[in-house]
């Protein structure tokens, strides 16, 4: 028997996942169970999409203390990955109650290394010797080649094509249908537009977009 996912989240890429969780479980064998989701807008009432709100997002650890109930964290948005960032470690939540939650249609390869709190949605590749770090959210038909690190706490949207020795730092966002070259980093909170075609460097803070990458002026 699986554990009971609880997701920190109730929009977008929250109901994404929530989503496919119920349906890896109804129809894939998957053994985890989705419980319900954690949001503070209370105007979104007592149900989303049929997913039950269980609480607000700071009452996690009182109302929801079985250890048996595992965690999602997405609430991240592109325009304030840092200040997400953020609130997820404030809630001080034991790293031990997060969960990653992949699914069963994405190919990892034996080597791969991964942390806690992850999720890697349908279709998606992850290939040898990638090391993925804590609370990466990986979405749909995103490939990552092999030998490549990312760190934490970073979103790659849907259909991105991440290189051979890549770097990811922490908290970065890249958007939908880019790709990043082999041997490039991208440093702490840099923000890649969608539809980019990233060739060099992008530094710390740095907001980047085209074809190829430029720095947004």
């Amino acid at each position: 028997m699986g554990n009971k996912i609880v997701i920190i989240g109730a929009a977008g890429t929250a109901l994404n996942i929530a989503e496919q969780i119920i349906e890896a479980n109804r129809n894939l064998n998957y053994p985890d169970s989705l419980l319900g989701i954690a949001i503070d807008d209370e105007s979104l009432g007592k149900s989303i999409n049929g997913i039950p709100v269980l609480c607000k997002t700071r009452e996690i650890k009182t109302k929801l203390p079985d250890t048996d109930i595992k965690f999602i964290f997405a609430l991240y948005k592109p325009e304030k990955m840092k200040e997400r960032i953020d609130l997820l470690y404030s809630y001080n939540i034991d790293p031990g109650r997060f969960t990653n939650f992949i699914h069963p249609s994405v190919y990892i390869a034996p080597s791969v290394k991964l942390g806690t709190g992850n999720v890697i949605l349908s279709n998606s590749s992850v290939e040898s010797n990638v090391n993925l770090g804590n609370f990466n959210i990986i979405c749909s038909n995103v490939v990552i080649e092999h030998d490549t690190g990312i760190n934490n706490n970073n979103f790659l949207a849907a259909s991105c094509c991440i290189g051979s020795f890549v770097k990811i730092a922490n908290g970065c966002f890249i958007g939908l249908k880019s790709a990043v070259r082999e041997h490039v980093k991208i440093n702490n909170y840099a923000f890649t537009g969608m539809g980019s075609n990233v060739l060099h460097d992008i530094n710390e803070y740095e907001v980047v977009f085209g074809n190829p990458a430029r720095k947004r002026i």
